[in-house]
């Protein structure tokens, strides 16, 4: 009937119970009749191709859910089941049941109270809507999401490793294996700002070795190498403070920050230094029998008066002094 010949509410399109029933029957929704004490009553040729039933009319008048479906998704049905009958409400949930063969088929199912009197609950009418596919893909998505997430993970570490290692190789001398100068303008730097906040004193160690250019032309490069690495070491192991810092210069010369340290106890570390050069035999081929010494110059500042610069000038001066006072020897700056 044309809608525009629709004059009055009777007028309006009804499905007949045959148009009904063919509905229930063919829709590609698994439609379930299921009566108060929990019997099922019908199935639609949805559910029972989706199950794999050979007789579906086998289970009419048996409880639902069946005992063939997992005890999750039957203590979940039933649990909805009461819901829907003590409430009157809709009630949707989403679970894997058994097929006859043992496989996983998801549904979504919709519990609906049904009364045709309009007072009281007749039956219910659950009708499910086969998910198997879209879980399928949901876990497979789920699954390269995690694989995704842990390949990120694992490379950010190694990111994390590299820059560590990046930084690591950007601070360190290559040939000693101690902090460089970029390490020890950076810590300079920090240490300062440090000590001012805190008005402790920084001390800074300037440390010279004697004569090397001489040696780096008698004896060659591969010894004064030699001779650097054993100075970078013996200084290394004399700092007893995790906070104390050493680093190389440049050429031939160390410096060592020495924070929350007055002028007194640098010089005595100084001194521990030289002595300590002195005293240890350094084994460098045609230098095994000569004895290497280092001039040092110390500096100490706080407060106001305290800032890299100055400080550097004053370890820098002190040396100078040490230096031209016949070497092997430890000065420090007069303030």
């Amino acid at each position: 009937m044309p809608f525009s010949n629709f004059r009055t509410s009777e007028d309006r399109l009804r499905f007949s119970e045959e148009q009904s029933r063919a509905w229930v029957e063919y829709s590609p929704a698994c439609t379930k009749i299921v009566d108060l004490n929990f019997n099922l009553q019908f199935m639609s040729a949805a559910g029972v191709e989706s199950l794999g039933i050979d007789d579906i009319t086998e289970y009419y008048g048996k409880p639902y859910p069946f005992e063939f479906y997992p005890q999750t998704f039957r203590d979940e049905m039933s649990k909805n089941l009461i819901k829907a009958r003590d409430t009157s409400n809709i009630v949707k949930q989403e679970a894997a049941v058994m097929d006859t063969n043992g496989n996983n088929v998801w549904f979504h199912s919709t519990i609906v109270p049904i009364s045709e009197s309009g007072k009281q609950i007749d039956y219910f009418m659950v009708v499910s809507i086969e998910t198997t596919e879209q879980n399928r893909v949901r876990q497979e998505l789920e699954q390269l999401n995690n694989e995704l997430e842990t390949k990120i993970h694992r490379r950010t570490l190694e990111l994390e490793v590299a820059n560590k290692q990046l930084h690591h190789t950007s601070e360190t001398d290559f040939l000693t294996q101690i902090p460089n100068r970029l390490a020890f303008d950076r810590r300079l730097c920090e240490n300062t700002a440090t000590a001012k906040r805190n008005k402790n004193h920084l001390s800074l160690l300037m440390v010279d070795i004697d004569h090397f250019k001489h040696y780096n032309d008698k004896y060659g490069h591969d010894i004064g190498d030699n001779v650097l690495q054993h100075i970078a070491k013996i200084i290394d192991e004399s700092l007893t403070r995790k906070t104390d810092f050493v680093a190389r210069f440049g050429g031939e010369e160390f410096a060592v920050l020495l924070p929350e340290t007055g002028a007194s106890s640098a010089l005595l570390l100084a001194e521990k230094i030289r002595e300590n050069v002195l005293s240890q035999e350094i084994n460098s081929g045609q230098l095994a029998k000569k004895k290497i010494t280092v001039s040092i110059g110390a500096a100490s500042l706080k407060g106001d008066t305290l800032n890299p610069t100055d400080l550097f000038k004053r370890a820098d001066k002190a040396l100078f002094v040490a230096k031209n006072s016949g070497r092997n020897n430890c000065k420090a700056s007069q303030t």
